[in-house]
């Protein structure tokens, strides 16, 4: 049975919205829908293996770092918990009969949809020199975007050079923001950089990028040749 991994990290309760979303997803993606929550998260990554920069991140970062842990180790679908429309199973068909293939996405359809590492190198304090290369790096993915697939929605091979660099860079980055999550965890489920919490800018050191897009699209385009991008994407609006 083709699977499509979807995950609620916290324990607040799920809008309305948002279970309509999942129950559309079940309905209509002709797949398993695996909803993996904040109790469930030993049923996908065994406790010795979560790295133990998890457990500070904000809600929205915890999902970044599951949907990469299942890419990597087991492959299948993801999809955040939105409205869904469309038959999943010709898109796992095509990337099963295709050696070629390593991931099947819906493409980036604006140059502002591309993940923005320049605020990242600003929020992560990195030199002048630095953030004019972030500025340079995003601005050439913009130029491309049409080739890169989206964060949102997609299904990938486990095992890829993909998947597996993904992981590795994402682990890198835990590895070295570790300190000062122990220090600064997040409060509130989408805490940013420089939010105002409890009357006090932030010090959570994660910027909201910085361990998904800021990797993912640099890979895509890295890879582009692999990745299909006809998945039809998610629905944008009116889903929280």
């Amino acid at each position: 049975m083709n699977r499509i991994f979807c995950f609620w990290t916290g324990t607040n309760e799920m809008s309305e919205n948002r279970k309509r979303g999942i129950a559309s997803l079940r309905a209509q993606s002709g797949c398993e829908v695996v909803l993996i929550t904040a109790d469930r998260v030993g049923d996908l990554v065994p406790a010795a293996d979560l790295h133990p920069a998890y457990r500070h991140l904000n809600l929205a970062h915890r999902s970044d770092y599951l949907r990469c842990y299942a890419m990597r180790h087991q492959g299948g679908g993801y999809a955040d918990i939105k409205p869904n429309h469309h038959d999943w199973t010709p898109y796992f068909d095509r990337l099963a009969a295709s050696p070629d293939l390593w991931a099947i996405g819906y493409r980036e359809h604006t140059p502002g949809s591309v993940s923005n590492m320049y605020t990242s190198s600003k929020d992560l304090g990195l030199s002048a020199p630095r953030r004019a290369g972030a500025y340079l790096h995003r601005k050439w993915l913009q130029a491309n975007h049409k080739r890169l697939i989206g964060c949102c929605s997609f299904i990938c091979k486990p095992g890829t050079p993909f998947v597996e660099e993904w992981w590795q860079e994402m682990n890198r980055r835990l590895d070295r923001l570790l300190p000062e999550l122990e220090r600064h965890p997040a409060r509130v489920p989408h805490e940013r950089p420089g939010d105002i919490v409890d009357g006090a800018p932030s010090r959570y050191p994660v910027p909201w990028t910085h361990i998904l897009g800021d990797i993912f699209h640099p890979l895509g385009l890295k890879y582009t040749r692999r990745m299909s991008r006809d998945l039809p994407p998610p629905v944008s609006g009116n889903y929280r």
